[in-house]
């Protein structure tokens, strides 16, 4: 992958349209200061997707776009482009050509922002999002927090940032951010899935209550059907035929909404399935372009030793050629030689002849000379022994001040270094004092936070047993609660029943003909009906009731007048016979004592009040109770002809008259009726208490629910409270141990401090007694220098006598010499050309055997390298058919994704028109439920009948006769609801739906986290190669670029390579390991572009982009590194921007920007070469 080109339009500086041509090595931006060189690092992280304003030196993202100049407008929109080459977008292959070919291979990435806001993203030309192009770039280095783009205040982010964002070092090197990205997204339909199923389990625990509470609610509408289905039928049958078309809707709407709903659940499981499958996909997508990848570089490798053997050939080809034309210019060289040594030779004899007689003469003075140079040689030999003595005694004065001098210098440092060491160990121990006082503090700061936590660990453990006596309070509240309703609806029910039964039991007492006769106006005073004015015991009710016969429906009235307004109502009216009793007291005589025989009287078994006693004893004068037919038969032969009345109601009359047959049990009745309003009563007493204790309860839920609320709330905030008291704590440990740390150190400083004053005072003593001895050897040495001064200059007078001779005959012998030197000369500079020459040719034979043996030489290497081309090119060719079946095998499963995908958002349209559809349904349901429920509730109020049980058929009189019964029969059951059947039994379709919802979701859920430990796997494993990797490649560059020390990068948590952040230890040679926050900036500079270069040779990047990373370099580490970046550069495309000669001279090309006008930038380049040429 390469960067071919960036292109910027209104980017910051950058008004106009500015084109930057990127080349294979190392493009240097160079400029003045705020010329915009930094904008082109700006305009290469936007492009990418950065997101943050503030890391593109602004305050917010509008301030990218150019803002004018004195003679240049704003511009409304800033766009940036960047064509890559070597890079699979995995996207649609782009629009062919006319010629049907792919229009490029280069991929374009394109960012636009207008002043409205709006943005855009393009890939291709085509519109995408910025998921999509940080897709594109992941694992290539290119991503936007990568230190692929390194500026000088990134470079102290790396050393200072914390260990949590260090990591993305080694995530580059393993190349897992796109398992990184598939976990992210992994995760997040994990969390929605989780989510899903738990609104799922919350709408199956809330429909599997209704299904409970209604239940209850189906049975007993089942039973108001069973009553309802006799109730006038005739009156139903317009309402039933109404109903009937709406209930023919309402199940058409119902079959549609539950097939849709079906159908919904159908595609919804397949759509999350389909997604699931998708992304593992994806994921195998993923590990098949990764491979694909790590093929590409090996093809790409192999293509680059292919050009350099090709290249090798062509050398070997020039250089053959080359050898064979100077070969030729050596042949000819050889034989001029030949001819010029001829001519040297005849000359260099004559000059010898004349050489010889000037010697003769020469050797005559010299002779002479020698002698007198002999007397002046020892004259000088003496005078040198003097001076040199005397240069001795100098020097041995000048050393022995020098050591003097150096002795002092050694003095005077070593009481400098004392005092820095006192002045050192007096902040050592300040610092001490300090840290010791900071520790005090910590450890009161600690115990402070323990005691706090283990108040607030006891309040929260007395809220928690609050909270479970709260909840077992609630739960058995509730309980009763539910007791008491089921209790207060079981006695409504049982209220309704006895209400229903009394009166219908009124209704069989009081029969038409007495309604009718005190219907409206009457004009006699009714006192009370007879059988209201006594009570019998029910083991004689029968004889009483057979005694009294029809007369048990008589009437009290006040005098006989009002019995004769009475009757004559009757007749006028044509009603039933009925008897009435005056109230007069009329008396009459008892038989004093009873018949052997019978039970006894029946006024004695007979319970009157004070206004009545004496009506009902002239009633049942001498009556009596006897045991059955044959007692009473067996008193009236024994001649007692009384009034005797059977315990099963037959009547025998004084004159043996005998009246028998079925009692109508008007007397029970009316003893039930009683009973039964006493029940009624003491039911309605019941429901009253009882719903007192229910609305009672339902207060103290509510205030037991309000008071769990503030305890629960109470709870989450102690929970927050330990959880930072328990985070501060370990802050202070951490601050702790740190400062220990250092303490430790502080002190063992003091203690070197301290051995180093010893060991220097000892070296200061001795160095003042050194100072002492040299002082004096020097005086000594002064003095003899004084007297073999003297003895120097008497011997130079007499050597400037002897030198005067000597002069004179130097003259005759300089003139001889200088005939002899010039025929001498001569002879030389033949000779030396006669040397010259047969060097030359000596030369030139080896020369000529070399160039022959060089050109075998090339011939053979050329013939190696073509059949090495050969072999080569053969294993490209493997390669290549490798890279185009994988990349077939990608395209294939890229275009079945594409397919999945559209098929996705079929499926998502489908899913979206059901809901919609089902929406609607859902609302013409309501509606024709709402009708419905009207209908059956405008029947229910006037028939008190469920219309979905009505079976029409024709009305007779029984009907007529028995609707009054039934109707109060339908009262008795209260409000029932016939929609709870259909409710129920949807409720129950409901629930089932909603169970195989959970079932999948349960699937999905397990299908995701199986997904999320495969990429967990692959990532920790690759992780630890990385990190290992890394570690040991650091060290080995920090030891190269440092030329000595050690560096390391160490886990925060090797148990969890997942999330483990990373710290750098640093060791510059010749210090001690310390913080790296102490390095200084040169240090810290290099450790950091020490552990990018490390991953560079584990991981090449294709792009490198360097701001001022040089800036705090001194001379010698620029070089360095400049020589990191050449090597480098071979792999990895770097983009410098710097000020640094030294770094701009291992450039390939130059950018320069300038700004001629202000606020604008500028751009020249050309490539290093021309510029070395114009200089």
């Amino acid at each position: 992958m390469r960067i071919e080109k960036l292109e910027l339009i209104g980017f910051k500086s950058f008004g106009d349209k500015t084109v930057f041509n990127f080349h294979p090595g190392i493009t240097c931006i160079v400029g003045p200061n705020g010329c915009g060189k930094s904008n082109v690092v700006d305009a290469f992280r936007w492009v990418l997707g950065e997101q943050s304003a503030k890391s593109l030196r602004g305050e917010k993202m509008e301030e990218v776009i150019f803002n004018g100049s004195t003679s240049k407008k704003p511009k409304g929109m800033a766009e940036v482009s960047l064509y890559i080459s070597g890079i699979n977008p995995s996207r649609e292959p782009e629009q062919n050509g006319d010629n049907g070919e792919p229009e490029s291979d280069i991929v374009t990435v394109t960012r636009r922002l207008y002043r409205s806001g709006d943005s855009e993203y393009i890939l291709n030309k085509t519109p995408c999002r910025l998921k999509d192009i940080k897709d594109l770039f992941l694992d290539t280095g290119l991503e936007v927090k990568s230190f692929s783009i390194l500026e000088q205040d990134r470079i102290t982010e790396i050393l200072n940032a914390k260990p949590q964002e260090r990591r993305i070092l080694i995530e580059e090197v393993a190349g897992v951010m796109k398992y990184n990205v598939r976990k992210k997204e992994a995760l997040s339909k994990l969390e929605s899935s989780r989510a899903n199923l738990q609104r799922v389990n919350d709408i199956v625990a809330e429909v599997k209550k209704q299904i409970n509470f209604l239940d209850r609610l189906a049975k007993k509408a089942e039973r108001f059907k069973k009553l309802s289905s006799e109730i006038n039928l005739i009156e139903l049958k317009i309402a039933k035929r109404d109903y009937d078309i709406l209930g023919q809707s309402y199940a058409g709407i119902s079959s549609e909404y539950n097939m849709l709903k079906e159908q919904d659940a159908v595609k919804r499981t397949e759509l999350s399935t389909i997604e699931n499958e998708t992304e593992k996909r994806r994921l195998e997508l993923a590990e098949k372009e990764k491979a694909l990848d790590e093929i590409q570089i090996k093809f790409q490798g192999l293509e680059r030793e292919i050009a350099e053997i090709e290249k090798a050939i062509a050398v070997a080809k020039t250089e053959i050629e080359n050898q064979k034309e100077y070969l030729s210019r050596l042949l000819q060289q050889k034989e001029e030689y030949a001819d010029r040594e001829a001519d040297n030779l005849a000359k260099k004899q004559e000059l010898e002849k004349t050489s010889e007689t000037l010697i003769s003469e020469l050797e005559n003075q010299r002779e002479i000379l020698r002698e007198k140079s002999d007397i002046a040689k020892n004259i000088e030999d003496e005078l040198a022994e003097k001076e040199e003595l005397l240069e001795d005694r100098r020097k041995d004065v000048f050393k022995i001040s020098e050591e003097l001098s150096n002795l002092k210098n050694s003095y005077n440092k070593i009481i400098s270094s004392i005092e820095n060491l006192k002045h050192r160990e007096e902040n050592a121990g300040r610092e001490a004092e300090s840290l010791k006082r900071t520790l005090s503090d910590v450890d009161i700061s600690i115990k402070d936070i323990q005691s706090s936590l283990l108040d607030k660990n006891n309040n929260l453990i007395i809220l928690k047993d609050q909270k479970t006596n709260l909840l077992n309070e609630l739960s058995e509240n509730k309980n009763k609660f539910e007791n008491l309703r089921e209790s207060l609806s079981k006695l409504k029910e049982e209220l309704a029943s006895s209400i229903s039964r009394a009166e219908s039991l009124k209704e069989l007492v009081l029969d038409s003909s007495t309604k009718e006769l005190f219907s409206g106006d009457v004009k006699f005073q009714l006192i009370a009906s007879l059988s209201d004015t006594f009570q019998v015991d029910s083991k004689y009710e029968k004889a009483v009731e057979g005694f009294l016969s029809e007369k048990v429906n008589s009437f009290i009235l006040q005098t006989f007048d009002d019995i004769n307004s009475a009757v004559s109502l009757i007749k006028a009216k044509g009603l039933a016979r009925t008897g009435f009793i005056p109230a007069n007291n009329t008396s009459l005589d008892d038989i004093k004592e009873s018949p052997n025989g019978v039970i006894g009287k029946a006024i004695d078994f007979i319970k009157a009040g004070n206004q009545f006693s004496s009506i009902i004893k002239r009633i049942f004068h001498n009556v009596f109770i006897v045991q059955d037919l044959n007692s009473a038969f067996e008193l009236i032969k024994a001649g007692h002809n009384l009034h005797y009345v059977t315990l099963e109601g037959d009547v025998i009359e004084p004159s043996g008259t005998v009246i028998a047959g079925e009692i109508k049990g008007v007397l029970k009745r009316k003893r039930e009726l009683r009973e039964l309003e006493s029940e009624i009563e003491d039911k309605k007493l019941s429901i009253e208490r009882i719903q007192k204790n229910i609305l009672s309860l339902q207060q103290m839920i509510e205030s037991k629910e309000a008071e769990l609320k503030s305890i629960e709330s109470s709870i989450v905030e102690r929970e927050k409270e330990i959880s930072l008291l328990k985070l501060t704590a370990e802050n202070f440990k951490e601050d702790k141990e740190r400062r220990s740390r250092k303490l430790a150190y502080v002190a063992l400083e003091i203690e070197q401090i301290t051995k180093e004053k010893e060991t220097l005072n000892k070296l200061l003593f001795e160095k003042e007694q050194e100072i002492k001895v040299v002082d004096d050897k020097r005086s000594i040495l002064e003095q003899n220098c004084g007297t073999i001064q003297e003895e120097i200059s008497q011997k130079k007078s007499q050597l400037e006598e002897q030198r005067s001779e000597v002069t004179d005959i130097r003259l005759t012998l300089t003139s001889l010499k200088e005939k002899i030197d010039s025929i001498s000369k001569e002879k030389e500079s033949i000779s030396k050309e006669l040397g010259d020459i047969q060097q030359k040719k000596e030369f030139l034979a080896e020369e000529i055997s070399s160039v022959q043996s060089r050109i075998i030489e090339k011939e053979n290497e050329m013939l190696e390298n073509e059949d090495k081309i050969k072999l080569k090119v053969s294993e490209a060719d493997k390669f290549r058919f490798d890279i185009s079946t994988r990349k077939d095998v990608i395209d294939n499963e890229n275009q079945h994704l594409f397919s999945i995908e559209q098929y996705l958002k079929q499926l998502r349209s489908q899913t979206e028109s059901l809901s919609q559809r089902l929406n609607e349904l859902d609302v013409q349901r309501a509606e024709h439920k709402i009708k419905m429920e009207n209908l059956a509730e405008h029947v229910r109020q006037n028939y008190g009948h469920n219309i979905e049980d009505v079976e029409v058929e024709p009305l007779t009189e029984d009907d007529e006769v028995r609707l009054a019964e039934l109707k109060q029969k339908v009262q008795e059951l209260g409000t029932v609801n016939l929609g709870t059947i259909e409710e129920y039994e949807e409720l129950r379709t409901r629930y089932e739906f909603l169970t195989n919802q959970q079932n999948d979701l349960n699937k999905s859920i397990a299908e995701l986290e199986e997904a999320i430990s495969k990429i967990n796997i692959t990532t920790r494993k690759k992780l630890r190669e990385a990190y290992e990797a890394l570690k040991s490649k650091f060290s080995e560059v920090f030891v190269s670029l440092f030329g000595g020390g050690r560096a390391e990068i160490i886990l925060t948590d090797e148990n969890n390579i997942l999330e483990t952040g990373i710290d750098i230890i640093a060791q510059p040679p010749g210090k001690r390991l310390q913080n790296i926050s102490l390095l200084s900036g040169g240090e810290k500079t290099l450790t950091a572009l020490s552990l990018l270069f490390a991953s560079f040779l584990l991981k090449p990047t294709p792009l490198c982009i360097l701001d001022e990373a040089d800036s705090a370099l001194d001379e010698i580490n620029t070089d360095k590194f400049a020589s990191l970046l050449k090597e480098f550069s071979r792999d990895t495309q770097f983009i410098v921007v710097t000020h640094n000669r030294n770094t701009m001279s291992v450039a390939d090309y130059i950018y320069g920007i300038t700004m001629e006008e202000a606020g604008v930038s500028k751009v020249i380049s050309m490539q290093l070469v021309e510029a070395q040429a114009l200089t």
